[in-house]
């Protein structure tokens, strides 16, 4: 896959998600978040990424020559708008990291995982979130970003099957509500 392409199916990707957020998906976001904040925290101390804050440009710490095009930016900003303004501050980096991942001769470390992939599965898993007060709200629950650098050494998530994720949301809302939420509350 050429990095073109690998910014076209990231596109295609970001704008197939339905930005309605979905308090029910609540718990499994938060978990999901972390897991990012964990990657995202690995991938900064690797590069020498000087960032305060967990929601970075990936890409451009290692290597900042290589850019999704403008064009193909615009375009998800428009499809992804429904997101909020933190999706938008995102996207861009998403696409960044597609095409750094595609373009030939760059050799990623193997021990560090996608540091994206959980951020998107949380995206998928019913809309986007919005930052406020130095926290990351999730409808039913927010997650501090202060100390996200802190979570590099924590265990990875593990799975992120969709029955796993539904057990996590199905624990959370028993354990916060005293029942399990259906998707339309």
């Amino acid at each position: 896959m050429t990095p073109d392409e690998a910014v076209r199916a990231m596109a295609e990707r970001l704008s197939a998600i339905d930005w309605e957020r979905r308090g029910d998906k609540t718990w499994s976001k938060a978990a999901l978040l972390k897991e990012y904040f964990r990657r995202a925290a690995r991938w900064a101390a690797a590069f020498d990424c000087d960032t305060p804050v967990p929601f970075y440009d990936i890409a451009a710490c290692v290597d900042p020559s290589i850019r999704a095009s403008e064009g193909a930016v615009d375009d998800v900003l428009d499809k992804v708008a429904a997101g909020g303004r933190s999706i938008a501050r995102i996207a861009p980096f998403l696409l960044n990291w597609a095409a750094l991942r595609a373009t030939p001769g760059i050799d990623l470390p193997g021990e560090l995982e996608d540091p994206f992939e959980p951020l998107i599965l949380l995206f998928e898993r019913g809309g986007g979130f919005h930052t406020e007060n130095g926290q990351v709200n999730l409808e039913w629950k927010s997650v501090r970003m202060a100390g996200w650098r802190d979570r590099a050494n924590d265990a990875p998530m593990g799975s992120f099957a969709t029955d796993v994720l539904d057990e996590i949301d199905r624990a959370g809302s028993l354990a916060q509500f005293g029942y399990i939420m259906g998707p339309s509350e």
